[in-house]
């Protein structure tokens, strides 16, 4: 079932590139990467997240 015009994207830590979290985003929007600064556990501090490779689905 389509979900609309949002896209499943990770959220990897720009230090080591971990892949800590996904979220959704409108690309028609959202034009450039998106960051946050969010806590990495495999560095255990916040850290600059940018948006990574899209999520893929089998179906």
């Amino acid at each position: 079932m389509p979900r609309g015009k949002n896209t499943n994207v990770y959220l990897s830590c720009k230090e080591c590139k971990m892949q800590n979290y996904k979220t959704r985003i409108n690309k028609k929007t959202i034009t450039g990467k998106l960051e946050h600064n969010k806590y990495c556990s495999k560095c255990k501090k916040s850290t600059m997240h940018a948006s990574g490779s899209e999520i893929k689905h089998s179906s």
